[in-house]
């Protein structure tokens, strides 16, 4: 049945193989569980609830590529686009987070329009390369700073906004003892770096005496049921709504069209993959949380010899049995978690390398991705790109550079902005 239902042969693989491949995902990307949770948690919705619904959409992703789409790749919410729901798409547009799930479907919506018909693969022509890269490369400086905070490596400063925090903080101790454990695991590639280094800090923290008491939390799944009628769409009517579902819209499908254009295998569907993220990325606001994306810890799998959908299957049943951990999972300390943060962010960064050195593309691909870690807003950082690149390359004379849909969406960026003046 395996052999007929993936293709198996025709992919010269062998269920030995796509189960190995798909082991070596879940255990690359098993971190999400805690720490997407982690960060939707600052915007409201209950760190369990989060928890559960970062498990549940993760495996219906996983299963949805494996089974539609046939590749060996997972689906979870995007490290990145977790912030901006909180800290640009709640925080920045003043939205509660039930409105921000209602964000989070009405967007999926959209995005199921966008792959079901040319509109997508129309989008990733008309987007540069300089500006996806560093899309990507500033949504992980942003995680960056999210966790040099969360591990209180930083701290405010009156005078210079940020500022190393003191060095008998021990907070930033066990950041620094974790950031050096999982960074040698990962240079190493060791499978599973960094769950092996979440734990063995964890063992850390509460081996010395700073953990507190570890108390596991059951898991309240009546109440999460009530998740499912907690979107509100109160806000279709006013344009902070709409404004939120455009920007998310944006990042979303950029973000995945550079992933597929990473990780997808030459000889794969990929309108069956940007359709079952489409539609994942839609259901994740009915569970609970922001939009899911291409797990880039796929690699690791395909590295592995994954080659069809069984790894994606194999990987979303091993997602499953974490619930039955998930009660211990809340007394994980924070300075365990910042460092896979900062890991994470670090890898995301290195696009910028890629970015071309010409001034009008480095420029503004440039800015891009320093604004998104200053202003704490991703959409603020794809506005000065989108607005500048075709603004330079007007007054160069180089108008056969941009393509028509970039004055679209740069003028979409500064109506944005208009709007939120007036």
């Amino acid at each position: 049945m395996l052999q007929k239902l993936f293709r198996l042969r025709e992919h010269d693989t062998t269920i030995k193989q796509e189960l190995v491949a798909g082991m070596t995902i879940f255990f690359a990307a098993a971190h999400i569980i805690i720490v997407n949770p982690t960060i939707l948690a600052d915007s409201g919705i209950p760190f369990q609830y989060a928890m559960i619904a970062t498990v549940i959409v993760t495996v219906i992703g996983s299963l949805l590529m494996g089974l539609y789409a046939n590749v060996p790749l997972a689906l979870a919410p995007g490290m990145g686009i977790n912030a901006f729901f909180v800290y640009t798409l709640v925080q920045g547009y003043d939205l509660s987070w039930q409105m921000g799930l209602a964000v989070v479907i009405v967007s999926g919506l959209l995005l199921m329009v966008a792959t079901f018909t040319p509109i997508a693969a129309k989008l990733s022509d008309a987007v540069p390369v300089s500006l996806k890269y560093s899309i990507s490369a500033g949504i992980g400086l942003l995680l960056v700073m999210i966790g040099l905070q969360m591990g209180q490596v930083i701290v405010g400063d009156p005078e210079t906004l940020i500022s190393l925090a003191p060095l008998d903080s021990p907070s930033l101790a066990f950041t620094l003892f974790g950031l050096l454990l999982i960074l040698i695991l990962y240079v190493k590639k060791v499978r599973g770096a960094f769950v092996i280094g979440l734990l063995l800090t964890t063992a850390v923290i509460y081996l010395t005496g700073f953990g507190g008491e570890a108390e596991s939390e059951p898991l309240d799944l009546g109440g999460y049921l009530g998740i499912f009628t907690a979107a509100d769409f109160n806000g279709l009517l006013h344009a902070p709504f709409w404004m939120a579902v455009f920007s998310l819209t944006l990042l979303v499908l950029f973000d995945t069209l550079g992933l597929v254009h990473g990780l997808v295998p030459y000889n794969k569907d990929v309108n069956k993959v940007y359709q079952s993220s489409a539609i994942n990325a839609g259901i994740s606001g009915f569970f609970g949380t922001s939009p899911t994306v291409l797990v880039v810890e796929s690699a690791a799998g395909i590295a592995e010899g994954g080659k069809t959908g069984l790894t994606a299957v194999t990987a979303g049943f091993l997602f499953l049995t974490s619930f039955a951990v998930m009660p211990y999972i809340s007394a994980i300390p924070e300075a365990a978690i910042a460092p896979i943060l900062i890991i994470v962010g670090m890898s995301m960064a290195e696009k910028l390398r890629d970015i071309p050195g010409d001034f009008t593309e480095w420029f503004p691909a440039g800015l891009t991705a320093i604004l998104i870690p200053l202003t704490h807003s991703i959409i603020d950082g794809l506005a000065a790109g989108f607005i500048l690149y075709p603004l330079l390359k007007w007054v160069t004379g180089r108008r056969s550079e941009v393509h028509p849909y970039q004055y679209v969406i740069a003028l979409l960026f500064i109506c944005n902005y208009v709007l939120l003046i007036i």
